[in-house]
């Protein structure tokens, strides 16, 4: 589905699209931890954060920090070490990695008490039962191709108009919810002006917009929101955070960046 179709669906529902992936999110999130036979113990999301934070200073891929030739954050490391046998799936007790982290003895104990890392109780279970369940590996996120669901056939309770509508209604349905209704144009035009530049729609645009009763007036407005400028300006500024964007040193001196305009400009084109 191209971006467009996707910020169509989620504007024409009752609440703005950013609160309905938040909800989404939150509503099919398993619980963690606890009962084994109701949480499905997912590598991505609960053990490779846990080995990430706690282990992989001294067993990932950085050679100066690496102990004994151990790599946790690769699958050859975790199931192919030439020593002891890191992981044996489904047997938590016969794997290294189970027997360190829940070890009485301290000189023992996985991490190191000198690493000034700590394993508290629900971590030490998750690993247990990620082992118990099978140990199943998944690449990072970054690297898996995507992968199209399945789309739902019906019946709905209301007419589905494309397939993000058809996934969260039978999702809905699951849950014997229903789609709020429809967003009016009012709504609608403010609602998606705000989420893609960030600044609200002129009155002019507003009106112009309510009266548009063409079969495509939701998709042009999407499409003139998208080549707008603000657009650029509005989510640009995410990737310019995590590049640690700036046009001068921060420091005491704050010296100037003179040519920085030209990256900030590049990212919003």
């Amino acid at each position: 589905m191209s971006l467009r179709s996707l910020i169509q669906a989620a504007a024409s529902l009752k609440y703005s699209s950013l609160l309905l992936a938040c909800w989404w999110l939150i509503a099919t999130r398993p619980c963690i931890a606890g009962d084994a036979g109701a949480h499905r113990v997912d590598f991505q999301r609960d053990i490779r954060p846990i080995l990430s934070d706690k282990c992989y200073f001294c067993h990932g891929p950085d050679e100066k920090h690496r102990e004994a030739e151990l790599r946790l954050e690769s699958r050859q490391g975790m199931f192919e070490h030439t020593g002891a046998k890191i992981i044996v799936p489904g047997k938590p007790e016969a794997s290294a990695l189970w027997k360190r982290i829940s070890h009485s003895d301290p000189e023992k104990a996985m991490p190191p008490a000198d690493s000034g890392k700590t394993l508290n109780a629900k971590e030490r279970e998750l690993i247990r039962l990620w082992i118990e369940q099978g140990a199943e590996w998944k690449d990072h996120w970054a690297y898996a191709a995507p992968a199209r669901p399945a789309i739902p056939a019906g019946p709905f309770n209301s007419p589905a108009v494309n397939d993000i509508d058809r996934l969260i209604q039978a999702r809905l349905k699951t849950d014997g919810q229903s789609l709020s209704p429809s967003a009016n144009a009012q709504t609608l035009i403010r609602r998606l002006s705000f989420d893609l530049t960030g600044l609200p729609p002129s009155p002019e645009d507003v009106e112009a917009f309510a009266i548009d009763s063409t079969e495509d007036a939701l998709a042009k407005l999407v499409d003139r929101l998208l080549a707008s400028p603000a657009f650029g300006e509005r989510w640009g500024r995410h990737w310019l955070d995590v590049a640690r964007y700036g046009e001068s040193t921060g420091s005491s001196r704050n010296l100037p960046y003179p040519q920085a305009w030209r990256y900030r400009d590049y990212v919003v084109d």
